[in-house]
């Protein structure tokens, strides 16, 4: 049996996670930063200031605007999305994400290959801790700064172990720069901010540096993928195992049934990737 969480049909929206103003570390006011990424056609973004909520009232937009907010915890960064109510930061990490997910909202773990000797956070840490919803498999920010934008070493680590949790890709907006580097596409029922946290938290979605997915589908025994603009699809299982890859748009795998898990992989033109949440294969 192969469980995942793209059932149903929907509309596909693009969103940042992670983005700072003014009122932390960022060069854009809240108005400014909305607006960019407006201009770039997305549907939805996430401010998440550090250890503070940004209000959003009166920005005039047609995109969805979400609260949120970087937290420093006593082991690393989370980010929060939907929050409602500021978390006191530095307190231990489980306590964090138990707060946000109090609040109805998403615990992502920020940046687990960031700084000088690419741990951020500690995987004995991430294998601890208990509820979040994923972690951040992609962050556009670390392309100039120290350590490595990628996570997928950190999430194999986190899905061989049993340990089910779902990737995102963000910007981790601090200047010009970083806008347009990693983002989310979900799939949505409707176009409002329950729709888009229902869906990150169920895992709806796929995680993109430019690659996009045009159909994410499986049977009893097959997983069939679609990118329209990848050369290369590959299907990745325990320990980051490569268990098959074409060189094509078009790509399908037939299951085993012992692999527990696979998640897909695609690349396209500059290095660009996209990366599915996991199939779970049940015996």
């Amino acid at each position: 049996m192969i469980l995942h969480p793209y059932v149903g049909s929907g509309q596909w929206l693009r969103g940042n996670l992670h983005a700072h103003t003014t009122k932390s570390d960022g060069v854009f006011q809240i108005e400014e930063l909305v607006r960019n990424y407006e201009a770039l056609g997305y549907d939805f973004l996430v401010i998440t200031d550090h250890n503070k909520i940004t209000p959003i009232e009166n920005i005039n937009t047609e995109i969805l605007v979400l609260l949120g907010s970087e937290i420093s915890t006593d082991k690393g960064h989370i980010v929060a999305v939907n929050l409602k109510e500021p978390i006191k930061p530095n307190q231990p990490s489980q306590e964090v994400i138990d707060a946000i997910n109090a609040q109805g909202g998403i615990a992502i773990i920020a940046h687990p290959n960031w700084g000088e000797n690419f741990c951020h956070w500690q995987q004995e840490d991430l294998l601890s801790l208990q509820d979040y919803a994923g972690i951040e498999i992609f962050n556009g920010n670390i392309l100039r700064d120290n350590g490595s934008p990628l996570a997928s070493d950190r999430w194999d680590m986190l899905l061989s172990r049993g340990h089910k949790c779902w990737c995102y890709a963000v910007d981790d907006t601090h200047n010009e720069l970083d806008i347009a580097n990693g983002w989310m596409m979900v799939l949505v029922d409707e176009i409002n901010a329950d729709s888009i946290v229902k869906a990150l938290r169920e895992g709806r979605c796929y995680a993109s540096s430019g690659v996009f997915f045009e159909a994410i589908e499986s049977d009893e025994t097959n997983i069939r993928i679609v990118a329209r603009n990848a050369d290369r699809i590959a299907f990745v299982g325990r320990n980051g195992r490569w268990l098959k890859w074409v060189n094509d748009k078009f790509a399908s795998y037939r299951v085993r049934g012992d692999e527990s898990y696979i998640r897909v992989e695609a690349f396209g033109p500059h290095g660009s990737m996209a990366w599915t949440q996991p199939f779970f294969i049940v015996p």
